[in-house]
């Protein structure tokens, strides 16, 4: 089973599209033929990002109704645990890296390209999630 981290924008998509690549990989992870990871920083940002004003706007959820759709992320996703730091707090760049290094993901699943030197992290591989999804097809 591989293991996987979604950025920010690919698990918006999938909460909000259920007909898009992104949707098709949680439906993967609630099959069991993918595990997916997140910190509970990344989990709390979610939250926030769907209560954003022009978001809101955009899927027309009510706050109680975006709580219930994120309630159940820290059951979906594997947590791993924050690290104890006193330094500022991580970009959400730096929040995927150290998510992906922690579960000791397979794959890192961004909706933008990182930088190249980051292309590949401690045998982490930085997809689409429409690679994945393909290579998901082929796999099983």
């Amino acid at each position: 089973m591989w293991r996987v981290v979604l950025d920010s924008t690919v698990l918006t998509s999938a909460l909000l599209n259920p007909h898009g690549s992104p949707a098709r990989l949680l439906d993967l992870a609630l099959q069991g033929c993918l595990r997916l990871f997140a910190t509970p920083r990344m989990v709390a940002a979610e939250g926030r990002v769907l209560r954003h004003a022009a978001l809101a706007r955009w899927h027309g959820l009510d706050d109680h109704e975006i709580s219930l759709l994120t309630k159940d992320l820290p059951i979906l996703f594997g947590l791993v645990p924050d690290a104890t730091t006193r330094r500022s707090p991580r970009s959400a760049d730096a929040e995927l890296l150290f998510c992906a290094v922690r579960s000791r993901a397979d794959f890192l699943v961004m909706s933008r390209p990182l930088t190249v030197s980051m292309q590949e992290l401690g045998g982490t591989n930085i997809v689409t999630a429409d690679q994945l999804v393909k290579l998901a097809g082929r796999d099983m």
